[in-house]
């Protein structure tokens, strides 16, 4: 994109192409409304480095732009990070305590403590019934949906983490702000808003 928009400044040309869009299931933990005009689905996985680095840009996101974005939150762990399956089921076991976004915050602030008894002792820190946590956790009940949400994500050309789409727009990486604020208020701009 941003070699057509060096194009139009140094032509002044108009560029009419519709962005490429991958049609991706916008299912999982969200934050915003389910109507808003922007919908950015992230695949994640809360052992990557640079899925870390990509939170405070997200967290700047939903600051500018509040409820004309939702965040869709899909699980992609990968083979490479031991403890990857177990803390993306982990965030979906506290999920249905209501606490998935506390829990993912806690795990991507301390990616070295994602080990099971780990994981188990922050859901007792942030409160969630542990029992109920620990046979979640321990039956592996989430283990296909993590599998389903990975399905997705490669079918949709998701091979490392983060990879955002935003109203079906692929961005790869923990790229800057600028670079996801340019395609959001595009994105605005085309749906009127």
């Amino acid at each position: 994109e941003s070699f057509f928009k060096g194009l139009e400044s140094k032509y002044k040309v108009e560029m009419k192409l519709e962005p490429m869009r991958t049609e991706v299931a916008a299912v999982g933990p969200a934050k915003g409304p389910e109507g808003a005009p922007v919908t950015i689905v992230e695949f994640s996985d809360f052992e990557c480095p640079f899925c870390a680095r990509l939170i405070p840009t997200l967290d700047q996101v939903k600051a500018k732009y509040g409820d004309k974005v939702r965040l869709v939150f899909r699980q992609f762990p990968l083979g490479m990070h031991a403890n990857a399956q177990k803390a993306a089921e982990a965030s979906l076991c506290a999920n249905d305590q209501g606490k998935f976004w506390e829990m993912h915050d806690s795990m991507f602030k301390n990616q070295q403590q994602l080990a099971v008894d780990a994981l188990k002792a922050k859901a007792t820190e942030l409160g969630l019934n542990a029992e109920a946590f620990n046979t979640c956790l321990d039956s592996g009940k989430y283990a296909s949906k993590v599998s389903e949400d990975m399905e997705a994500g490669t079918a949709a050309g998701v091979s490392g983490t983060p990879a955002l789409f935003i109203n079906g727009r692929f961005i790869n990486g923990a790229v800057p702000l600028e670079q996801i604020t340019e395609v959001i208020d595009d994105e605005l701009q085309r749906k009127g808003v």
